[in-house]
């Protein structure tokens, strides 16, 4: 599934370009064109697929995140069991698709799949490429989910697989921690054991380029502080964690208000 706002081109040189490359084809694509891109309407409808797809348009949310209700009605209209994610600007590598259905079938139990993604962390003014970030691989093969809980590893949605379930949806309401939420909301639903409900393989399926383009590069502090503290006043909303999940979150916060209006360290020059 692949949410896009006004971003054509680097939806077809990326995720468009990864999946035509698949070594199995047999998956179906949904294409969410969030706020309804002449150029993005285009793309999909002049383009001869090989594998399945659904095209979809919505109206750009004025308040609430449109990348969290887009995916939500591309788990709605999915026809598979299971759901992933690719953004835009992502791609996923040719064995992506074979080698989750592999597990799928090796791991018939698992409801929750995370594999390892090649990043790099870009810094981009007006268009140009400012600074190159080093590549490197997450989550680290050693992660946990305690680390992954108390962000001490990253949680990102690009490549995560899950099933379909009725209580699981993307609160609109986060655009900084968006990917977190939704991961916390996982685990309050499965057994929090790696190798049963929820599956982490060590293996790099995805390439990741983040920029100060996107929804991280243009946040700030403030934004980190703001969304960390609605996620820590709700944190009885996910009952299956332990009572003490959450206690990283006060220190974070109260450093987050301290470095208010500061760049973040990834993206500074």
């Amino acid at each position: 599934m692949t949410a896009t706002h006004n971003r054509a081109k680097i939806l077809r040189y990326n995720v468009l370009a990864s999946l035509l490359q698949q070594s199995r084809l047999d998956f179906e694509w949904i294409v969410i064109n969030d706020g309804r891109d002449k150029a993005t309407r285009h793309l999909i409808q002049s383009t001869s697929l090989p594998f399945p797809h659904q095209y979809l348009e919505i109206d750009h949310p004025v308040e609430e995140f449109g990348l969290c209700i887009a995916r939500n009605l591309g788990i709605e209209a999915a026809s598979s069991n299971y759901v992933c994610y690719l953004d835009d600007d992502n791609s996923f590598r040719p064995a992506f698709v074979a080698t989750i259905l592999n597990w799928i079938e090796q791991y018939p139990h698992s409801r929750f799949i995370l594999p390892q993604q090649w990043r790099r962390r870009d810094v981009i003014k007006e268009g140009k490429m400012i600074k190159q970030g080093k590549p490197f691989i997450s989550p680290s093969a050693d992660t946990t989910l305690d680390d992954l809980v108390c962000q001490q590893a990253l949680f990102d949605s690009n490549g995560f697989v899950h099933r379909r379930l009725n209580s699981l949806g993307w609160n609109p309401q986060y655009r900084v921690f968006c990917d977190y939420e939704f991961f916390l909301q996982c685990l309050s639903q499965c057994n929090p054991t790696p190798g049963e409900d929820f599956l982490f393989k060590s293996e790099v399926l995805i390439n990741y380029i983040q920029t100060t383009d996107g929804i991280i590069g243009q946040s700030g502090y403030g934004d980190w502080a703001r969304e960390l503290q609605q996620l820590y006043e709700n944190r009885l909303a996910y009952p299956e964690l332990s009572q003490e999940w959450a206690d990283w979150m006060p220190p974070a916060i109260k450093k987050y208000q301290q470095k208010f209006q500061v760049p973040i360290p990834a993206f500074e020059l």
